[in-house]
């Protein structure tokens, strides 16, 4: 798609030259400001998987697998609802780059309305966690504990979204902090509630085991939901019904779900092909998938400084774009690619030098110990790949391109990825490291196709 034919991307010649745009260091500054805390909020977001993964680690490999299968499968289709809910962003950033903090508003609530109308058919799957991983061959025992676990999962979908949606708003508008401080309150209370929930209190409440896990995530969701309520409410001017009501409004819905649901597709299929890792992984056995889970987790880590650089990226684009300001547009990607591929990089080196150190914050089970220094060193292959992909979805987004960046994601994840995994995992002698090298090589092809798209659209 030409960049003259984009909706509502500024044509050429309203775009300010290079004299007249501001520098380069005020563009750094500006997104390093909204980068640092979407960061710390990302690492708050993940840290909670890390906290569920160590409390359950005691319980042993059985367990590990278990959780890891049901918030593989748990996420794939949650992230494909939040994923669309992020058609919010582009239109608020560019809104609010224009000066209409009014436009902000009503993109805010046409996307409560879809975080609702998303709700009921993600809980329908999650409450079929059981006979869908008896589906994927997993072992009739790991099911039903994963089926239990993500069916804990379900009642937290609701203020999930709805806080997601909440986010999109504050963050597209620049204002990041307010959802970093509630994602590390709901940290703490996730850290209390697996404690409790899942080894008991005596005499007071009973020890639900790996399940209680799921139970505490729950929690936590509606937690950061009120606190998020609580938030806009005392800020008057954040209020968002104020001059707009709740009303379902068709067009703005529409323009929402046009850029959202290929963005949530592209999503989807990136968390449906780490997802169909961990089943693979669940084919080999207990030990491998455990092993996996502690990996994945590790580099999930990682990846949520690169995400949360991209998605302060994807919000200075939109900011620039709606300002008419291509030039800033431009040095923006640059910059989101620079900072998100550098750190990967710096990653990279840590697992390569301190594999077994990262493992045992995890677990001692030496099964674990044995196989997850192999799957590490394919996981730091892959950094810079995930680092430059992640920074192409999230620029192009903020461009509101997302429907051929879906098809390319579709090519890089399933035609390439998959079928390379499935292929090296079980018809080489790689084994499970042959299952993370059809990860890398994905990874490898949806950078390059997306740094091909991002020169078509924006240079």
């Amino acid at each position: 798609m030409q960049r003259s034919r984009q909706r509502n991307t500024p044509a050429p010649a309203s775009v300010p030259s290079a004299a007249g745009a501001p520098p380069a260091s005020a563009e750094a500054t500006q997104l390093l400001r909204i980068a640092g805390p979407i960061i710390l909020s990302q690492l708050g977001g993940v840290g909670m998987l890390t906290v569920d993964t160590i409390m359950v680690g005691p319980l042993g490999s059985e367990a590990l697998a278990a959780s890891g299968l049901a918030n593989s499968l748990h996420m794939a289709v949650v992230m494909i609802s939040t994923g669309t809910l992020l058609g919010m962003g582009p239109l608020v950033s560019r809104a609010f780059g224009a000066g209409d903090r009014q436009e902000c508003r009503h993109v805010l609530v046409q996307g409560l309305w879809l975080a609702l109308a998303l709700t009921l058919p993600l809980m329908a799957v999650n409450f079929l966690g059981t006979p869908l991983s008896i589906a994927l061959n997993q072992p009739p025992e790991l099911a039903a504990t994963a089926g239990r676990y993500m069916t804990a999962l379900s009642w937290g979908i609701l203020p999930l979204l709805l806080f997601n949606a909440l986010r999109n708003f504050l963050e597209g508008m620049g204002i990041a902090k307010p959802a970093m401080v509630i994602t590390f309150i709901g940290l703490g209370v996730n850290l209390l509630g697996n404690y409790v929930l899942i080894y008991g209190v005596d005499g007071w409440i009973p020890a639900f085991g790996v399940v209680g896990s799921g139970m505490a995530t729950t929690l936590v969701r509606w937690a950061m939901l009120a606190a998020m309520a609580a938030y806009l409410l005392r800020h008057r001017e954040l209020h968002p019904f104020r001059g707009v009501g709740f009303r379902p409004e068709r067009e703005m819905f529409r323009r929402i779900v046009t850029i959202g649901i290929p963005s949530g597709a592209q999503m989807g299929l990136e968390v449906g092909l780490f997802s169909f890792a961990a089943v693979m992984m669940g084919w080999f056995g207990a030990a491998e998938l455990a092993s996996h889970q502690v990996t994945i987790n590790i580099a999930s880590t990682t990846f949520m400084v690169a995400l949360g650089v991209s998605l302060a990226g994807s919000i200075r684009v939109g900011h620039n774009l709606g300002a008419g300001n291509l030039i800033g547009a431009q040095r923006t990607v640059l910059l989101t690619f620079a900072l998100s591929m550098g750190f990967m990089a710096l990653c990279a080196i840590t697992f390569l030098l301190i594999p077994e150190a990262l493992l045992r914050l995890y677990t001692d089970d030496a099964a674990v110990l044995r196989l997850g220094p192999k799957l590490l060193f394919m996981a730091a292959l892959f950094q810079l790949f995930d680092g430059a992909q992640v920074a192409g979805f999230s620029v192009l987004r903020g461009a509101g391109d997302t429907r051929v960046p879906m098809i390319l994601a579709a090519l890089a994840y399933w035609v390439v990825g998959a079928p390379l995994a499935y292929f090296l995992g079980f018809h080489s002698s790689l084994g499970p490291q042959g299952v993370w090298a059809g990860l890398c090589v994905s990874l490898a092809v949806a950078s390059l196709l997306l740094i091909g798209r991002i020169r078509k659209v924006l240079y």
